[in-house]
């Protein structure tokens, strides 16, 4: 008769072994979640952030008024220009030689006496009249000042004194022979010579 084989008995020792591997799985695996837990959910790239960044550090203390301010700053618009003042100065220098006579100008930021009085100082608190009208007049070099007329310089001599002005946004030069009492009366000058002067050099403004 023969003998039946018993079945063969696993060894607790291998059944250990396989536990102590799955154990050990798990304590790795938990380990990594713990410590990196958005490793999978972050998906936001560098390139992304720093592109970010750089849209807020643009806009960051840029209001809406300033870039209206820088905007219209670059837009003014001037009707006298400091190259423009010489052609004029040397103009004058010329001029004056043909007129037998000597005159003295604001060209170089100076300023000029006529009649007991400082220009331009004087268009801002002495009264100025054109063909005994009273008028507004301004020392200025903007288009956009509010004033009848806008003066860019002005040349005195012992008998005359001469505005050159912009009026209605055309060049105008205005004369006058009178010193300063209750007003200055002035009128358009007949003097050819320097009207079609100022006017060219008037024409030559590229900032127009």
């Amino acid at each position: 008769m023969r003998h039946m084989k018993k079945p063969e008995k696993r060894s607790f020792g291998s059944i250990n072994s396989v536990v102590w591997v799955i154990l050990a799985l798990i304590v790795v695996i938990a380990g990594y979640k713990f410590f990196y837990p958005n490793h999978v959910t972050n998906t936001t790239s560098s390139s992304d952030r720093s592109s970010s960044t750089k849209v807020i550090k643009v806009e960051e203390g840029k209001s809406s008024s300033f870039k209206a301010q820088s905007s219209s700053k670059k837009t003014e618009k001037k009707i006298w220009t400091d190259k423009q003042d010489s052609e004029l100065a040397a103009f004058i220098s010329s001029w004056q030689q043909t007129m037998g006579q000597t005159y003295t100008g604001t060209n170089a930021n100076a300023s000029v006496s006529f009649g007991g009085v400082s220009f331009p100082d004087y268009l801002s608190k002495g009264q100025i009249y054109v063909n005994q009208q009273e008028v507004s007049m301004q020392w200025t070099r903007s288009e956009k000042a509010d004033s009848e007329y806008k003066v860019v310089a002005v040349y005195t001599g012992d008998q005359y004194m001469y505005l050159f002005t912009f009026h209605n946004g055309q060049p105008e030069v205005l004369v006058t022979s009178q010193s300063a009492s209750d007003g200055m009366n002035f009128k358009v000058t007949e003097n050819a010579d320097l009207v079609a002067e100022f006017q060219k050099v008037a024409a030559e403004n590229t900032d127009k």
